[in-house]
């Protein structure tokens, strides 16, 4: 199975006169209107993402990755980390990959050309990566403005995006460092891992280590 695929280097594009020269105009994820026509572009912060799989679709199939995001103008927006907001991303690709492998929670996520709608009572981004839409991935954790990894041949990085990708790992440190990304509530035991159908979550203490031949 392929592994994740190494960082590519950011090769700014020439922006069409638009926007003072912007191409692109991020959203807030909690601003982004559900009566909105045009496609959205935004940032988020990764707490939750499956691994590429791949699902039947008619005579054809596809790959899917799910993730669950974060940004300031959404989580905790009542006042209180316990409330826990987010919004689902839907990445769909025809190629494994096409899609992020990711591998750490709280690294960034960049979405151009993705839609909105309400799915659960929660905000769900859906974009189809190749047709239309693009992702790239940030190290929140250094200032590089290079993506670790993205789709494509390269990634686009316009100049007012470095203080919006600054901004956002600063909030980041802050975040993370004061609240749990996953809360007890989440958790399942061991005792209770075999009973479960879905993907779970555990906390547990790793007494040893055995390598495997």
């Amino acid at each position: 199975m392929p592994g994740p695929r190494k960082g590519k280097s950011s090769t700014p594009t020439k922006a069409v006169a638009k926007n003072k020269g912007q191409r692109y105009n991020y959203s807030e994820l909690a601003k982004v209107k559900l009566s909105e026509d045009e496609k959205v572009h935004f940032y988020g912060v990764i707490i939750d993402a499956t691994f590429p799989y791949k699902v039947a679709d008619g005579a054809n199939s596809k790959y899917i990755v799910s993730l669950k995001v974060i940004d300031p103008s959404l989580h905790s927006k009542g006042g209180k980390p316990s409330d826990n907001d987010y919004a689902t991303v839907v990445l769909y690709a025809l190629k494994f990959e096409d899609l992020p492998i990711v591998g750490r929670v709280g690294d960034i996520i960049r979405v151009h050309r993705a839609t909105l709608r309400m799915h659960q009572g929660r905000r769900q981004f859906n974009a189809t990566i190749g047709a239309f839409a693009s992702w790239a991935t940030f190290n929140a954790e250094d200032n590089a403005f290079n993506p670790s990894a993205c789709s494509g041949n390269h990634a686009s990085f316009e100049k007012h995006e470095r203080d919006l990708l600054s901004a956002l790992r600063k909030w980041v440190g802050g975040h993370f460092s004061s609240h749990d990304v996953v809360t007890s509530d989440l958790y399942t035991s061991l005792s209770s891992a075999k009973k479960q159908s879905k993907d779970f979550d555990v906390v547990a203490k790793i007494l040893s280590v055995h390598d495997l031949d």
